[in-house]
């Protein structure tokens, strides 16, 4: 019983090793590896001084990805786009919506989905509070943005939004064609 302990501790602190950067290229922030001082400066959400981070290569450079405060329905991130991995040229991307439903919210996505080979990023959201929705009848919504330019700039290529929180029934597609989704 002793040895298989220690087989399992000294497996589960390989893997730790080992997860720091992925085989896609994206690497895992950690305590000894802070996040650069230039990307930190430019979040706006409220994250921790050491929040979760991420960063990976994207769209001709390196987005990273920080941890903003979410709810249980949405895991909340703020990106930075930067010309190298050290976080040269940092710029905080910011994601418009349709009208004005996501004021207020352009610098934070939910639940974020990754296109790398179109550039694109990928959002769904959902508010099942009435109170907090930027638009008051829609309760769950998908974005989707290209990445386009150097420095890059987000353009809205998708939005649909529906008032059914499971997202079964009911989309209006306001961007983009019927029948595109956010996967």
């Amino acid at each position: 019983m002793h040895r298989a302990t220690i087989f399992l501790a000294t497996g589960l602190i390989s893997f730790a090793a080992a997860a720091t950067e992925l085989e896609d290229g994206t690497f895992l922030f950690d305590t000894d590896t802070p996040v650069p001082a230039d990307v930190l400066a430019l979040v706006e959400c409220g994250a921790e001084d050491e929040p979760f981070a991420t960063r990976q290569p994207f769209a001709g450079g390196f987005v990273f990805a920080l941890q903003c405060p979410g709810n249980n329905e949405n895991f909340n991130q703020t990106l930075v786009f930067a010309d190298n991995a050290q976080g040269g040229g940092a710029r905080l991307l910011r994601f418009p919506g349709p009208g004005k439903r996501r004021e207020g919210f352009e610098d934070v996505l939910s639940n974020v989905r990754w296109y790398p080979e179109s550039s694109e990023i990928g959002e769904i959201a959902v508010d099942s509070d009435p109170d907090s929705r930027p638009t008051p009848n829609i309760c769950r919504s998908e974005g989707r943005w290209r990445l386009e330019g150097h420095p890059p700039k987000s353009k809205l290529v998708f939005w649909r939004e529906t008032r059914d929180c499971d997202g079964r029934k009911g989309w209006n597609v306001v961007v983009g064609r019927k029948g595109d989704s956010v996967k």
